[in-house]
């Protein structure tokens, strides 16, 4: 498929989580009601993987670029950090183990489930 019409599918899609998140008032990001109105797309099959695949690889390959600015910016004002680095850290990294431990419970569970399929 089209790159271009690739793109404007995922935009499509950040645009109507946007203006679901502004009509409704809901206090969740619009981005992030995009991807989730992203995924049900993919998973009732209104769209295939296959409409949004090539777009979605350029996006994931080039990732690293987004995260540059704000690199820049911690180097920049490290001095103003610094006294407040514990403050940072400490939740950082506890919400980073917390993310980790619930992504491996899921795991462990689909994969349960998935054997119990096989198996069955």
């Amino acid at each position: 498929m089209n790159l271009v019409r690739q793109f404007m599918l995922l935009f499509l899609m950040l645009f109507l989580g946007d203006l679901t998140a502004r009509t409704l008032g809901i206090p969740v990001p619009g981005n992030i009601l995009g991807m989730l109105l992203l995924t049900v797309a993919l998973m009732l099959g209104a769209l295939k993987l296959k409409d949004v695949e090539e777009a979605g690889k350029l996006l994931l390959d080039h990732l690293p670029i987004f995260f540059i600015p704000s690199s820049v910016g911690i180097m920049l004002y490290f001095d103003l950090i610094r006294s407040q680095i514990a403050g940072i850290l400490v939740p950082t990294i506890l919400s980073i183990m917390i993310g980790l431990y619930v992504a491996g419970k899921v795991v462990d569970y689909f994969v349960k489930e998935y054997e119990e399929d096989v198996n069955a």
